[in-house]
This record gives structure tokens, C-alpha cells and sequence, in this order.
């Protein structure tokens, strides 16, 4: 069941992953050179600060990575407790949802921003 669950949370994280890259890539491709990319929002819906492109893109996808491979790692140490690992496995499969839903929904305003500002 460990080994089950194992495989099951690095296919979950793998999609998240996935999912995360290839927004970040379309944003890329999408954002023009130069244009700081707002990264903060207030409560009136206008950018508190904003970032270099290279930054704002590559922030959430490289944390995803390290964060998902370190649960990849913990889940690899818990294999004789049949409890840890699902709780592990449970953990994991939510974070990696949430991962790739705050990349999704964080270019989904970048983008809004940007084509009412008329960056696009």
C-alpha cells in the first residue's frame, strides 16, 4: 500500500508540475520583454509591487519543485507506518493541488492587470 501511495503522490505531483510549467511558459511567451509583472495586489485590485519577468515567472514553479521533492523524499522514509503514509500521501496531494491553483490563479490577474494597463 506504501509503494501504491508512493507512486500515486509523484503522479499528482508531476501533473501539478505540469501544469505549473506550462502556464509559466505561456505567460512567458505572452508577457513582452521588459514589462515588470505584478506580483501583489491591494484591496482596490491594483499592484502593490511588481518584479523583474524572469522572477515573477520562476518563483512559484522552482518553489513547487522543492517543495513537492521534499515530500517525495519524506514519503520515501515513511514506509513501514501504513498511517504516515497516508497522511503523507493526503498532504502531499493537497499541496500540490493548491501549488498549481495559486500559479493559475496569481497569471490569471497578472494577465487581467496587464491588458488593462494595455501591456499586452
Amino acid at each position: 500500500m506504501e509503494t501504491t501511495l508512493r507512486v500515486l503522490g509523484d503522479g499528482l505531483s508531476i501533473a501539478a508540475l505540469a501544469i505549473i510549467a506550462a502556464t509559466a511558459q505561456g505567460a512567458w511567451k505572452r508577457i513582452p520583454k521588459g514589462v515588470p509583472v505584478p506580483m501583489q495586489w491591494d484591496f482596490a485590485g491594483k499592484p502593490t509591487w511588481r518584479a523583474p519577468k524572469p522572477l515573477a515567472l520562476l518563483t512559484i514553479p522552482i518553489a513547487s519543485i522543492l517543495v513537492l521533492l521534499a515530500f517525495t523524499a519524506t514519503q520515501a522514509t515513511f514506509t513501514d507506518d501504513p498511517m504516515r503514509a497516508i497522511i503523507i500521501f493526503l498532504v502531499r496531494a493537497t499541496l500540490a493541488a493548491s501549488l498549481a491553483l495559486s500559479q493559475l490563479f496569481h497569471l490569471r490577474f497578472v494577465i487581467k492587470t496587464l491588458q488593462d494597463e494595455g501591456q499586452l
